[in-house]
């Protein structure tokens, strides 16, 4: 099965599986850290690669700024509408918007990508050069792991990453890392800018 199948299969209740439960803690944690290093302003315009049901949408969007959200499966994108969001279905390792972002957020979707760095090329494409990117990953760890078995079991393979396999990803793709926190044991959230 296709990440896209398997979300949009679970895109109704994704907004509640995130977060009720220890899941929501987690999430909580994980919000705090993103949202402050990605501090969305007023007059910005946000790229919410990867959005899922729209967790973070809603948040860029009453910061002040324009938020524009892109994800792989249609039923997700009909729940993003559904908060008066602009949304459209996109891979990010085909991407091509034909515009620029003060900010791109990546919240997420570098585990299902088969081609990691060509995702990072083109969310480099899409960050204008006096902005930077937000985004977090699932590192190698045992959570990390409880989320790699739990996808397998739906037929979902995705790919864990190591602190220097990501950021050497990311210089690959033109960025240099400028802030890495760890806001759970198993994920990276990392600030990078253009070169």
């Amino acid at each position: 099965m296709s990440a896209r199948e398997h979300y949009d299969r679970v895109a109704k209740k994704y907004q509640r599986m995130l977060t009720s439960g220890i899941g929501g803690q987690l999430k909580g944690r994980e919000k705090d850290t993103l949202m402050r290093l990605l501090s969305p302003k007023s007059g910005e315009t946000v790229l919410d690669a990867g959005c899922g049901s729209g967790f973070y949408a809603d948040m860029i969007r009453k910061s002040g700024a324009q938020v524009l959200c892109i994800d792989i499966s249609p039923a997700m994108i009909e729940v993003v509408r559904t908060l008066g969001v602009d949304a459209q279905v996109h891979d990010i390792q085909s991407l091509n918007l034909n515009t620029t972002f003060d900010k791109i957020l990546c919240a997420g979707p570098l585990e299902f990508c088969k081609q990691p760095l060509k995702a990072l090329q083109n969310v480099r494409r899409h960050v204008s050069e006096e902005g930077y990117i937000v985004l977090s990953v699932l590192n190698v760890s045992i959570m990390g792991l409880v989320y790699w078995l739990y996808h397998i079991s739906h037929g979902v393979k995705i790919t864990l990453h190591t602190l220097s396999g990501i950021t050497n990803l990311l210089n690959q793709a033109g960025f240099d890392v400028e802030i890495v926190e760890r806001p759970v044991s198993f994920l990276f959230a990392i600030r990078a800018r253009p070169k």
